[in-house]
Formats: C-alpha cells, structure tokens, sequence
C-alpha cells in the first residue's frame, strides 16, 4: 500500500521527446512575456503606483520607504518597487523597464514549472506545462504590467515546490546521491522554502508563507499516512532536525526582519498595524477594499485566465471517469497536484475581497496536471480516447472562431482606439482555428498542443500590439504634457474619474483625488489655482454647481481598451466607448 515512485514510468505520452525544450520554452517567453513590452503606456491602475513609486526612489534617494503622490505608501512590502527601481537603473525610466521584473518572473515560472514537471514526470510533460504557463491569457497579462503578483506567485511557487520536497518520503523528491531522509536533503530544501517564502513576503505580504504550508503541511501528513512503516509513527520526517528548522528560520527572519523594522523605527507601530492587520487581515475579511463577489467568482476567471488551453480541461473529467470506473487509485503525484492548485483556490474563495490575479500560484499544477491528461490522452489507446481529444480539439477551435467573429465585429471600436491594424486580431484568430483545423484533420494529434501553444504565442502578440498599445504619445501621455506645460508654483492638480493614477508617471506632478461629483465642484471652485483632468460628459454635470467660469486647456479623445465589456464587441458603437478627457483650469 505504500506509494509507488513517480518516475517516468508513470507518465504517459507520445513517442516523439522533445529536444532542446528550454530553448524552446524561452522562445515562447520571448513572444508572450518580452516582447513590445514597453508599447503599451502605463495603465491607469495599480501599476502606475509600482512605476511611479520606483521612480521616486530612484530620484529622491529614499530605497526605504514607497512614497506615491506625495505621500507614503504602506499597501505592499518593498521588493517589487526595489525591483522596478533597478531596471530602472539600469535601462532608464520607461515602462519595458518598469514591466521587465515582471516578464522576467514570467519567465522564471515557465522554467519553473518545466522543473517541477519533468522532476515528477519527464522531459515532455514538462515541456508542455512550460508552455502552458508561457501561452496562457492570464499569464501573459500579468507579465506585462508592472505588478507584483507574477513575481510573488514565482516565490510561492518555488517556496511550495521546496517545501514539499523538504517534507518528501518519496525518493523521487530526491538529488543526486541523496535520499530524501538525509539530513542533507532535508536542510536545502528547508532553507529553499525560507528564501522564496521570505521573498514573498518582502514582496506581498504573509501569503508568502501562508500558501506553500498549506498545500505542503497537509500534504506531509497525507504522505505519511500513506506508508505503512516507521516512519508513518514520527513527528516529522527521518532526517529533518530541530536545528534544521531553527536555522530556516532564522533565514527567513534574516531576509524579512530588516526592513520591517527599519519600518517600524522610522514610522512607529502605526505602520505595523496598518500593514499587517488593515492591509491584510480587513482585505480578506471585509469589502473594504474589494466589493463582495459570489462563491464561484474564480470559476470564470479560470477559464478566462487559462485561455486557449481551457477547452482541454474537459480531459482532467475523462481521467477522474476512467480512475472512479477502474476502481484504481491515483498516483501520489496527482494528489500532490490537486491539493497543491486546489488549497490556495479555496482559501481565496473564502475571502470578502476576491481579486483575480490572486489565484495565480495555482497555474502551475493546473498546467502540469493539464499536460498530465493530454500526453495520457495522446498515448495509442482505443478510438473512443481518440474521438475525445479530437471533440476537444473542435471546441478549440470554435472558440477561436468564435472570439474572432467578436473581434471582427468590433473592428469598429478597435479603429477608435487607434488600431494601425484593426481587423488583425480577427484575422489572427481566424488563422489560429484554420492552422488547427489543418493539424486535427490532415495531420497527427501529437502536434496539436505545439500549434496551440505557437498560436497562442502570436495571438498575444496581436493583441497586445492592436488592441492595447493606442498610438504614441497615449491619451494619458498628452493630457500629462499639459499638465507639465501650464503647472505653476501654487497649482493644484487634481483628477475626476479619468487618468488618476498613471498621469503622474509621466507629469511628475501629485494630484488631488477627486471622488464625488461634489468633491469635483469644490475642487474647481476654490480660489487657488487648479488644474484639473475630467472627461467632457462630467464637466457638463459639474458646471452647474461652481460659480466660476472655466478655461479648457486640452480636449482628448481616449478610448479605455483595457475596459472592453462582452457588450461593446456584441453591440460595437465607436461613440459609446469613445470619452474626451479635457484639462481645465479656474485661472
């Protein structure tokens, strides 16, 4: 009953290994992660205040505290902005600069994720988790806005990788000359996990630890349950030691401390609180900072997220028929992996304050898991097995085609934007669904994942150079320049429902935010000298509560791409989504 070893022999595929995968996963990274990475100005969202944040340290000199619009910011730890402040150091100030850390940690998890796959599978499989990571939407969203979240889940995930391996009774958790009871073995592994998980937290806060233990804790006792010898009867593992424990800790104290407490010297307890108990304890608990959403809110996100592989996931059902009908029981890898994709997506569904990147730490074990089913589902077995990787496959396409009638039907609001090429994303997903259809019905199955991994590759591209990056200088880049050109000493800038945060990236000027129809009146309205950016539609709403007469400065037309609702590709109106941001001044 003990669990068998999870090598290669456990893992099903085709016949054709790949050569050479990492160069090839590197090039898929290329494509999805790096490049045209700064095309696309920076976002009026939470990545304005990494890039703004490092920059100011950058100028200022201040590498301690995060300072954004003039004032501290105590939301997130340090090392994403000491990151960003680097590449800036080194490239410049510009947004690839600012984008590059998290590209990288991109590029980092696909590596990763090839590590652990081909560890507890083989090669192949690992290559194809790889590009799973590389080619997904929500991956390669994220490592083109300079947020923290791929760059933390890249920590988590190598914190939860070495911390099961450090808890393992399962020799193929094991190096190279030695066993997974060695106190060797035991103690790298631990201090891996307490590296990552202290970066984690320099990073994010506590879900740097909370994540990899508890999908690793539990996992340990489950493992441990699963033998039938000694070593079931201990506390924890043969070979990891007290002083072994004592000394991870005393890493993770050594990394994270410092800059807590340089915190707390110069900021008081105050911080702390607000840190630890607002910032993540009521984000979790309350709808303070996110608005409640339903229980299932990260189903769809998922399927939005692992696009273009989702129609696939239909085969981790077909696994889970044949297991129950088999009456077997599944590998102890699977249930590393379930656990390990299914803990962090139920401690968040838990949560008040859902977001959607939070649940990125569990891409890596879908996608292994996912390239776990397709090579089973490749291997030569009766027609029926066939027949279902083809009707996925179909799906597949459909969607595609699907997606790209949406697109062309959009095309409208895309020449809006500014698209140079605004039927491309369609002909794009047109041509994905062709090449498919090619490879499904002329050539061989095994090539399939390849042609959706590649397609995918160049469907980001297109996107992200037709429908996210308007022409240069950006809307938010001219309505800055004004700002610059008739800001005086004594000006107050202040902004209303439109550029409030990524306008001062590229002014250099602090803005009062401005929440309320009334704030914006009150705002106009005052005797000082005011600048301010609101689109024409709220200007109109706002003039009959001020009493002094307005200049317009700047009108311009801005289209928020990024904003784009199922309804605006089902109803395309070029008008509808078109806003003029105009910037006003009381003198």
């Amino acid at each position: 009953d003990s669990w068998p070893e999870a090598g290669p022999c456990q893992t099903l595929g085709y016949n054709s290994p790949v050569s050479n995968p990492l160069p090839r996963l590197v090039a898929l990274c290329v494509l999805t992660f790096f490049l045209g990475l700064g095309r696309s100005p920076i976002t009026d969202s939470d990545e304005a205040f990494y890039a703004e944040s490092a920059r100011q340290m950058v100028t200022v000199g201040d590498w301690l505290t995060p300072h954004y619009n003039a004032t501290v910011r105590f939301e997130k730890p340090v090392l994403m902005y000491w990151m960003v402040a680097v590449s800036y150091l080194v490239a410049g100030v510009g947004e690839a600069a600012a984008r590059f850390p998290s590209a990288l940690a991109g590029l980092t998890l696909v590596l990763l994720t090839y590590s652990v796959a081909r560890r507890w599978g083989d090669s192949d499989t690992g290559f194809l988790a790889g590009a799973i990571v590389a080619t997904t939407f929500g991956t390669s969203i994220m490592a083109r806005q300079a947020l923290p979240d791929l760059p933390v889940t890249t920590f988590i995930v190598f914190a939860t990788w070495a911390l099961i391996r450090a808890l393992s009774l399962d020799p193929v958790d094991a190096a190279s000359g030695q066993g997974v009871d060695t106190p060797a073995h035991r103690r790298k592994w631990l201090l891996a996990a307490a590296f990552a998980s202290a970066l984690a937290v320099l990073t994010k806060g506590p879900i740097g630890v909370l994540l990899p233990a508890i999908v690793a804790v539990p996992l340990a006792y489950y493992e441990r349950r699963g033998r039938h010898d000694a070593s079931s009867n201990r506390l924890w593992p043969h070979g990891l030691t007290a002083s072994t424990v004592l000394i991870a800790l005393l890493l993770f104290v050594a990394i994270t401390g410092p800059w807590f407490l340089a915190m707390w010297s110069r900021h008081g307890s105050a911080y702390l609180v607000q840190f630890f108990a607002t910032e993540n304890v009521a984000r979790f608990t309350t709808a303070e900072f996110n608005e409640p959403r339903p229980i299932l809110f990260y189903l769809p996100v998922l399927a939005g997220g692992f696009f273009p592989w989702t129609p696939f996931a239909v085969l981790w059902l077909a696994g889970i028929v044949r297991m129950l009908r088999s009456g077997g029981r599944t590998t102890l890898v699977n249930v590393r992996l379930i656990v390990w994709a299914s803990a962090p997506l139920a401690f968040y569904t838990l949560s008040v304050g859902k977001q959607p990147r939070y649940i990125l730490p569990i891409l890596t074990p879908l996608a292994i898991l996912l390239a776990r089913a397709i090579r089973k589902e490749l291997e030569v077995r009766p027609g029926s097995s066939q027949h279902l990787f083809r009707a996925v496959s179909a799906t597949a396409i459909a969607v595609s085609l699907g997606l790209g009638l949406l697109l062309l039907r959009a095309t409208p609001i895309l020449e809006a934007a500014g698209s140079g090429y605004p039927s491309l994303p369609a002909l794009t997903l047109f041509g994905v669904a062709l090449a498919l259809s090619i490879v499904l019905f002329v050539g061989t199955l095994d090539v399939v994942p390849m042609t959706v991994a590649i397609t995918s590759a160049i469907t980001v591209v297109v996107l992200h150079s037709q429908v996210f990056s308007p022409p240069r200088p950006a809307p938010v880049e001219q309505v800055a320049a004004t700002i610059s050109t008739h800001w005086r000493p004594g000006y107050t800038v202040g902004a209303y429902r439109a550029f409030g945060r990524n306008q001062i990236f590229y002014s250099e000027h602090p803005r009062q935010n401005l929440a309320t129809l009334e704030q914006a009146a009150a705002f106009l309205d005052a005797p000082t000298p005011m600048l301010c950016i609101i689109s024409e539609s709220d200007l109109s709403k706002v003039n009959p509560r001020i009493t002094r007469s307005l200049r317009q400065l700047d009108r311009v037309p801005y289209v928020d791409t990024a904003g784009f609702r199922l309804r605006d590709l089902l109803q395309p109106d070029a008008e509808s989504v078109r806003r003029i941001v105009l910037v006003v001044t009381n003198r």
